[in-house]
């Protein structure tokens, strides 16, 4: 990377740092997947960590990944995320996942996830080279007062995008997504420009589950640096800031009006 294109990333990343710190996040960049495991076995309510991201079932270091997590102001995890870089030359997307189909189904979806495979996209078919693979994505809900659903749902994943630009200059970037929230603009909040549909399943069996696939070409995390992340942020947190507006107005009229408990409300 040059001088001037490593400038630029780092000022990216550094409106995401203070965008996050000045919601009270403090983010951290780790190599360290033991650690990653302890964390990540430390949270019953969260399906097991996946595979790929497992020390304990995959080769992942410092040399092939990295991964984030974010601290709330009383030190509590409230954020994580992981990349990883696969080596596939001279094969397809498609082909790695009938070769490593049991590292990417999410844990406990099924007793058995050697026996599923995964519905070739067109662009899994296309995909080889230096890929990334991103996942392990959470934010702590909290029941109205945590992070999730507000504007750091668009800042913290480009984060990790563009760490994995400067530090391996991927051919592709990829990861997986659960139709719902693809549906709901999660993928475009995040960044992602490629969607496609897709489905885990079991040759000569009608069992499946659903679950797409967003990526992004190089050229494609080249351009999405270009537009600042923390004003994305900030346009999100005032449309979010005037839907709560405009629900209290409706609450308080809603009130003055005695509506009766019977009503239809739409």
């Amino acid at each position: 990377m040059f001088a001037n294109s490593l400038y630029e990333s780092i000022r990216y990343i550094s409106d995401i740092i203070h965008v996050s710190q000045a919601r009270g996040l403090t983010l951290e960049v780790s190599t360290d997947f033991e650690e990653f495991r302890r964390v990540r076995s430390a949270q019953p309510e969260r399906s097991t960590l996946y595979p790929m991201y497992d020390v304990a079932s995959s080769y992942i270091d410092a040399t092939n990944g990295f991964w984030i997590k974010g601290l709330d102001e009383n030190g509590e995890l409230v954020h994580t995320q992981a990349m990883r870089l696969l080596d596939l030359s001279g094969i397809s997307l498609a082909d790695h996942f009938r070769l490593h189909r049991h590292k990417y189904m999410t844990p406990g979806d099924t007793d058995d996830p050697s026996q599923f495979v995964y519905s070739p996209t067109p662009g899994s078919q296309r995909i080889t080279g230096r890929v990334c693979y991103h996942g392990e994505l959470w934010l702590k809900d909290g029941g109205g007062k945590g992070f999730r659903g507000t504007g750091l749902t668009t800042i913290l994943p480009r984060m990790a995008l563009a760490l994995s630009l400067m530090q391996w200059s991927p051919d592709y970037v990829f990861g997986f997504m659960y139709p719902l929230a693809a549906c709901k603009g999660l993928a475009a909040r995040e960044g992602y420009m490629h969607m496609e549909p897709g489905f885990w399943h079991t040759p000569g069996s009608s069992e499946s589950f659903a679950e797409w696939i967003v990526w992004m070409a190089k050229e494609d995390i080249e351009h999405l640096m270009r537009f600042a992340p923390g004003e994305l942020y900030r346009q999100l947190e005032a449309e979010r800031g005037s839907k709560k507006k405009s629900s209290g107005e409706l609450h308080i009229a809603r009130r003055e009006w005695h509506r009766p408990r019977s009503a239809a409300v739409s």
